[in-house]
């Protein structure tokens, strides 16, 4: 084995790594990213993985990519941020430069198997704890709840669990629908309910409910609308029947979403110390700073890591600031206010090539992507998730999986 093919090896093993961790320690998925890269790197000595490279550069993934993190890295010229806030920046969008990589990596079947596995094995994984944690008293978890009809999360917060098992959930739907064999469909079948139900009864997390909800409808629609109106007609009335029921049962549920309804509709901005901040009217408050301040500059935004700068002089008490100035819990309106128009066209670039893709493939994967797809949009609107570092991980190395495979599926490459 040569030195190139050692390091290339090495390079598709950590990247496993990578999606087995990051789940449940960002610590080792950097650690392990890291090392992919590194190897990777190396690896470029040899013909074969500069052939993977060109090969992935032609994935509709990688334009815009590297198209928005090239934008990311031009708005720092007029930031007003200082050079550890924009270096910070930066860095939290380091992996969009690292698209092609990952692509190129996943273009083995082997690797993009393991990767499929590692993840599932992780969430699989979470998913048992989470339940058990009803029941038994288990000390190391994230928010141990035992005896409590509260939240149950695991590793993480609630909402990148909550996302993370969304994900999980359409995966182990898709293998429902598209395994030969009986018992893994209903395998598979049962994962999808026990995920549902660890996301709507045994999470606080609005930002999974809302993923959910649009991951699974477009699934469904997705399926249905490919057979008649009726289906799709059946499709919605089940999903509202389904909604229903979860809010009938689930006291969670019901506290969270009637607790998000009150906020909104008596959100206001109060800057007078000891002032109550509710999550809901945060983000209320910070979607009306944010649109008034890419008015100030619709097109090239404020320049990146601008918007905590913006922040620190809109939200004067210590108690709003420490909730809304870090990052406006939208990744959209992240993108429209420091990067302007044309780095919110460039992110939605990059989400329609995961949609323009997958609607290219048959049904139960159309299905998949464009409910991944609703995903990402869902996360990104109630939260900076591109901005994170375990959301981050989770959308942009799912992203890379689900193009790499798509794209294998369509044109093979050639050795």
């Amino acid at each position: 084995m040569s030195f190139t093919h050692a390091c290339s090896t090495g390079a598709r093993a950590a990247l496993v790594l990578c999606f087995l961790a990051f789940p449940m320690s960002v610590a080792l998925a950097n650690v392990a990213l890291l090392l992919t890269l590194l190897l990777w790197l190396l690896s470029l000595a040899g013909a074969p993985a500069r052939a993977e490279l060109r090969e992935a550069l032609r994935n509709p993934l990688a334009a815009p990519a590297l198209a928005l993190f090239a934008w990311i890295v031009i708005a720092v010229a007029w930031s007003p941020a200082d050079p550890q806030g924009v270096l910070g920046a930066v860095q939290k969008y380091l992996k969009f430069l690292m698209v092609p990589m990952f692509i190129a990596l996943l273009q083995d079947p082997a690797t993009r198997r393991r990767c499929w596995h590692a993840f599932m094995l992780a969430l699989l994984f979470t998913l048992a704890v989470t339940w058990l944690s009803v029941w038994i008293e288990i000390p190391w978890t994230r928010a141990s709840r035992f005896g409590r009809v509260n939240d149950h999360t695991v590793f993480k917060d609630h909402i990148s669990q909550g996302l993370m098992m969304t994900v999980f959930a359409t995966i182990a739907a898709l293998v429902a629908i598209t395994s030969s064999k009986t018992v893994w469909r209903w395998l598979a079948g049962a994962l999808w309910v026990l995920a549902t139900g660890s996301i709507l009864f045994l999470s606080e997390g609005r930002t999974g409910y809302l993923a959910w909800a649009a991951s699974s409808g477009v699934f469904a629609v997705t399926l249905a609308f490919a057979h008649s109106r009726r289906a799709v007609l059946g499709a919605v009335v089940g999903l509202v029947a389904v909604g229903a029921l979860v809010f009938a049962t689930s006291p969670v549920f019901q506290e969270r979403v009637a607790n998000a309804w009150r906020d909104m509709r008596t959100a206001q901005l109060d800057n007078t110390p000891g002032a109550v901040v509710t999550s809901t009217g945060a983000r209320v408050e910070m979607a009306r700073f944010a649109l008034d301040a890419s008015l100030q500059a619709p097109v090239f935004g404020h320049g990146t890591a601008s918007y905590p700068v913006l922040a620190k002089q809109h939200f004067t008490s210590t108690e709003w600031c420490s909730v809304v100035c870090p990052h406006p819990h939208n990744q959209f309106l992240f993108f429209l206010v420091e990067q302007g128009a044309i780095g919110l066209l460039l992110f939605l670039w990059f989400i329609a090539a995961i949609a323009r893709e997958g609607w290219r493939h048959d049904l139960p994967r159309r299905a998949f992507s464009l409910a991944f797809v609703a995903t990402l949009a869902a996360a990104c609107l109630s939260h900076s998730s591109f901005w994170l570092s375990t959301e981050n991980h989770c959308l942009i190395l799912m992203s890379a999986l689900t193009m790499a495979s798509l794209r294998a599926r369509r044109a093979p490459v050639s050795a």
